[in-house]
């Protein structure tokens, strides 16, 4: 007798792996995984099961993404960004499923600039009762919502402006030896800058002299140009002469900054002449917030109140030494000088590509021209961007390593964690060290960086996407004092799954089953879904994924909650579909009762938005119809089969799917030779022993050897099939819902074998344990 060897798997956690692992006998992964599991999901007991279906929520025939936001508790809105020539975004209500608004333009009337292709680069944050979007060039855009459930406007995002400061970043972009020169301290003054700088993009943007505004409203040609004219906004500092009994050329350098004993001023030191002048010239450096309107402005020493400017009583305090200023000067114009800098938003410089909110501060990162960098606003104040000292002002930090910010994303103790393209970093914040000026380092988490696709949270961890798109990474807390946070890979024997990673889903709370899914989407729109079990804040050693495909096309995948929405291209139709557990069929629709966007036109039937198609039907939860024509205006076509009502309130009408789960055959162990891996070898029996079983079939997939005119690798060579129903059962009742054992016995020999569970109809099934008796 040909010895046999028998394996009996209970354990499906490490879901569909690398082929490669096929002989990897002892490898943990290999003991609980499969060959295939196309359309299961893992439980928590280790058993497989027959995935949830989708059911359809909204029609959209332009959309191209779907976002679940909700504004309260009882007011939950579906966002399906779209594209219909030009963007557009359309607001529903999750309940009803009614549209609340539309919007096609920005909020200064242009179109919105996403297609189809490009809106996955839309980023949202939600602050109160506002919604802020960003996208690669295009101006912030604010959806306001009033709290009545069509209540919602659109604005561009734009900063405070108290006194004619606006509110917002500055920093210094153009290159750092210019200097430039206003021709006086308030009024429409000349800009003059050390080298040709200013272009025709400068107009309506702003420049800070010293840390007080100009607003840039003239600037003729040739570009680039050396001159540009402005309105003073806050009165700017002039310089001051000031002459002493000690050489100051023996004390100070030209750029020194220099302060007064008594006064406090402070100024920059640009011009000095030794003995026997002793002259020293100072451009004064003092600000304050006080608008151009108010008198007496950066006085001179003689003036009330004139301590902006440095007096005779002050000794000129520098890095080289002290000089007595033995006679000083009034206030002359402005001098050159290279303490000026640029706002970092505006239509010269760009708007930032992404949005965040977090300790009720908006924050904004990617910027075109300072790519390194994030901003925070102020507390509780969206459009105060202006930093300052006072612990709620706003923040302006930059990234080392020139790394480009793509998102920062809030963690679940306080931190924050930046997600880079070079780099992650975690910023720190705490009770000791909490988000303020000042305050804000940046810690290297991993110095492999991430791909621009948006981080989501999972339980106490951050999921992410590497930068070469083919794999999916954690951020987990260890609790370790020096390390607090560890970088984990999730996809490592399953990275045939993974390409071109497009989106991720995680949802936050439990739904109608315990378990959390992870949801991937690649770029050739495939799913892949994994689950994971979160211990002591790490995920558990094993997370088992594996590949849900559909009749669809699935451009986005998102989740709120306990919510999974698909935004998924079935025929020649778009629509929103949400995960759901009861169902059996994807784009499930209840024929009889259509959602709000569904209702069918004068003279068409249910499924109008398919007309000349086929589906799937189902009745009573769990009876499976099978497949049925649509004609031309969208009516099912009858077939009298026993049972049919095609008018029953539960007729639910969708799209099957198929089902696979493939073991690998049983080893022999190495040691003494029975021939044992050395001969082709035959399995003699294959049992699936299955949980509320409705039907399947058990099959010989083709395993080699490949020739010319073979079949390809996986394909049914023989199959058996288990109906849903005996003999004696009522084909107009659901099936009964089986606890069984069903065996086979497969013909054919090869190498490594191949057998699989094969699901094609609906309805639901589990997977306790695959038992396999093969030879050696």
């Amino acid at each position: 007798m040909i010895p046999k060897i028998t394996g009996a798997q209970r354990d499906f956690s490490s879901g569909e792996i690398d082929v490669a692992l096929k002989r990897s006998d002892d490898h943990p992964a290999r003991k609980t995984g499969l060959r295939q599991m196309a359309n299961f999901r893992i439980l928590n007991s280790g058993a497989i099961q027959d995935r949830p279906g989708k059911r359809a929520s909204l029609y959209l025939p332009t959309a191209g993404r779907t976002e679940r936001i909700v504004m309260s508790p009882d007011n939950v809105f579906d966002f399906a960004f779209g594209w219909n020539g030009n963007g557009e975004i359309r607001i529903y209500d999750a309940v009803t499923g009614l549209q609340k608004a539309a919007f096609g333009n920005q909020g200064n009337g242009a179109f919105l600039p996403w297609t189809l292709a490009t809106m996955g680069q839309i980023v949202y944050a939600v602050l109160r009762n506002q919604i802020f979007f960003t996208f690669p060039g295009m101006r912030p855009q604010v959806l306001t919502w009033d709290g009545t459930p069509s209540g919602w406007t659109i604005a561009d995002f734009a900063e405070q402006i108290v006194g004619g400061q606006r509110r917002t970043f500055f920093y210094r972009i153009s290159p750092q030896g210019i200097t430039i020169a206003p021709s006086a301290q308030t009024g429409q003054v000349t800009v003059t800058a050390s080298q040709p700088f200013f272009t025709a993009a400068h107009l309506g943007t702003r420049i800070r002299y010293i840390n007080r505004q100009l607003l840039i409203n003239v600037v003729n040609g040739p570009y680039p140009s050396l001159t540009c004219g402005a309105l003073v906004e806050e009165a700017l500092p002039g310089h001051q002469t000031i002459t002493s009994t000690v050489d100051p050329t023996t004390i100070f350098s030209v750029g020194d900054v220099v302060r007064g004993s008594v006064t406090g001023s402070v100024g920059q030191v640009f011009q000095m002449q030794g003995a026997p002048t002793n002259s020293i010239t100072i451009q004064l450096l003092n600000t304050n917030s006080t608008p151009v309107s108010a008198l007496g402005s950066f006085r001179d020493p003689g003036s009330v109140g004139g301590t902006l400017a440095f007096t005779s009583a002050d000794t000129i305090i520098g890095p080289g030494g002290s000089i007595p200023a033995t006679s000083p000067g009034t206030i002359d114009i402005p001098a050159p000088t290279t303490i000026w800098d640029e706002e970092v938003m505006n239509n010269m410089q760009g708007y930032p590509r992404s949005v965040f909110v977090d300790q009720y501060r908006l924050g904004f990162c990617d910027f075109p021209t300072i790519p390194e960098a994030i901003g925070w606003s102020a507390i509780n104040a969206p459009t105060d961007m202006y930093v300052g000292s006072d612990p709620s002002n706003a923040i302006f930090e930059v990234v080392p390593d020139k790394c480009r910010v793509y998102y920062v994303v809030p963690g679940a103790e306080s931190s924050e964690f930046v997600f880079c393209d070079k780099k992650l970093y975690y910023i720190k914040i705490d009770a000791q060290n909490p988000l303020k000026p000042g305050s804000v380092g940046f810690q290297t988490l991993s110095s492999d960086g991430c791909a621009q696709v948006q981080p989501r949270a999972a339980q106490e961890m951050l999921v992410y996407v590497n930068a070469g798109r083919n794999s999916v990474r954690a951020i987990e807390a260890l609790g370790a004092y020096y390390r607090p946070f560890n970088v984990r890979a999730l996809t490592d024997f399953a990275a045939h799954l993974f390409s071109n990673i497009s989106a991720l889903a995680v949802p936050t709370a439990d739904g109608t089953f315990n378990e959390r899914y992870i949801y991937v989407l690649n770029g050739d729109n495939s799913l892949v879904v994994g689950k994971y079990t979160v211990q002591d804040g790490q995920i558990a050693p094993l997370i088992g994924w594996g590949p849900w495909p559909d009749a669809g096309t699935i451009f986005w995948v998102a989740a709120t909650n306990a919510d999974v929405l698909f935004t998924t291209k079935y025929f020649n139709a778009t629509i929103c579909e949400i995960l759901d557990d009861s169902k059996y069929l994807d784009g499930a629709i209840f024929v009889n009762s259509l959602p709000a966007t569904f209702t069918a036109p004068f003279g068409q039937g249910p499924l109008w938005w398919i007309a000349g198609q086929t589906v799937s039907l189902m009745d009573q939860s769990t009876r499976s119809m099978g497949t049925y024509n649509i004609d031309a205006n969208g009516f099912i076509v009858p077939q009298g089969n026993a049972g049919e009502d095609l008018t029953r309130a539960d007729l639910v009408a969708g799209q099957p799917w198929t089902s696979i789960a493939e073991p690998f055959c049983p080893d022999a162990s190495p040691g003494q030779s029975v021939h044992q891996r050395m001969f082709k070898r035959r399995v003699s029996r294959f049992a699936a022993y299955v949980i509320q079983s409705t039907g399947f079939m058990m099959a010989r997939l083709f395993a080699g050897p490949v020739t010319p005119t073979s079949a390809a690798l996986g394909t049914v060579m023989n199959e058996r099939r288990f109906p849903p129903y005996n003999q004696d059962d009522d084909p107009t009742k659901p099936p009964p819902l089986r606890e069984t054992v069903e065996r086979t016995r497969p013909i054919g020999r090869a190498f490594d074998p191949r057998v699989a569970v094969i699901k094609d109809t609906p309805g639901p099934m589990q997977i306790a344990e695959l038992g396999v008796e093969c030879s050696i």
